[in-house]
């Protein structure tokens, strides 16, 4: 059973940074915009753990199962690496006004929401090109323990 679910690891991890990205994204539109505040250290959690999950999501994607038969996992991997990155940015910037403990600035509070949008963009793409390649390419779909389109042979550079 240990070896089904470290096969399936990857689709399992990848949704926490879609909806924990999703949800701080929203919990700091809520905080800047409805209740007109703002504090580095609310919500701050939730892009620590946004960042760490979508680092365990990249890490852990089966590269070898779309090998040859996906036009889109470059798209996938690169845009999910960007955004890792984005992710990485946002609580990197939060902890620094933490740390500092200075508020935002409007210059730096406008840095931050572009940086924050763009990892829920992001995300966004990210998933819509992953479900792309299973739902509409079957790549790492198995039936009866067989693929469904399965990885080509390429020689390694």
């Amino acid at each position: 059973m240990f070896e089904e679910v470290l096969s399936h690891i990857h689709p399992i991890i990848v949704h926490f940074p879609i909806g924990i990205i999703i949800l701080a994204v929203l919990y700091d539109l809520y905080l800047i915009f409805i209740k007109r505040t703002f504090s580095a250290k609310k919500g701050y959690v939730l892009w620590v753990i946004a960042f760490v999950a979508a680092w365990i999501a990249v890490g852990t994607g089966p590269e070898e199962d779309a090998r040859g038969n996906t036009n889109v996992f470059h798209l996938h991997e690169n845009l999910a690496h960007l955004t890792t990155i984005v992710a990485f940015l946002v609580a990197a910037l939060r902890s620094f006004f933490i740390w500092k403990k200075k508020e935002m600035t409007k210059r730096w509070l406008a840095v931050y929401l572009v940086l924050s949008i763009a990892a829920a963009g992001g995300i966004l793409g990210v998933g819509y090109y992953g479900g792309k390649m299973v739902y509409d390419q079957g790549v790492s779909v198995k039936i009866h323990g067989k693929y469904v389109n399965p990885p080509k042979k390429v020689p390694h550079d």
